[in-house]
């Protein structure tokens, strides 16, 4: 009824292998630093519902009203190519670059964002990025960066981004 015992067999010490697990463990996670660009990124996800009821009457505009506009946020879309380069940067309806971001569409794209968040066109205070689920991180991260750049009518960084995939077509 009793196995006999395999003089050759190998014993294995599961708690020093588990001990030495958990130092490993302790030790990547007391030693990681995130990259700087990542670690300090203010990203507001937006919420999963409207906000706003689109059935009532906007009050923005009226003559009297004596409320201040309220400020929207700028949407920027992003298409990208098979290989996650991007392929299109859209702000609102209007095609920004075309192709792959290079420092010089990069610059680009930052000038004519800039005057929209200037003194007297201050409607805006954050931007969503609407990108295609192809794009790689680091393309979506260079966008983000100029994005946060931004300054607000008060001499401030734009700190409001946010991020979703676009809508399969």
């Amino acid at each position: 009824r009793h196995r006999r015992k395999n003089k050759n067999a190998v014993k294995l010490n599961v708690t020093a292998m588990l001990d030495m697990a958990f130092q490993l463990l302790a030790f990547f996670i007391l030693t990681f630093r995130p990259a700087p660009v990542e670690g300090h990124l203010s990203l507001n996800m937006p919420p999963p519902v409207p906000l706003t009821n689109v059935a009532t009457e906007p009050t923005v505009g009226k003559e009297g009203s004596g409320m201040i506009a309220p400020l929207h946020a700028l949407h920027l879309f992003v298409t990208a190519t098979e290989t996650g380069e991007v392929a299109q940067v859209r702000l609102e309806s209007a095609v920004l670059s075309s192709g792959r971001l290079t420092p010089g569409t990069l610059a680009g794209i930052d000038r004519r964002l800039q005057p929209l968040f200037a003194r007297g066109n201050a409607i805006y205070d954050r931007i969503q990025i609407e990108v295609d689920r192809d794009l790689r991180y680091e393309e979506l991260l260079k966008l983000v960066d100029v994005c946060a750049q931004q300054k607000l009518p008060d001499g401030k960084p734009l700190g409001k981004v946010s991020f979703v995939e676009m809508r399969p077509r």
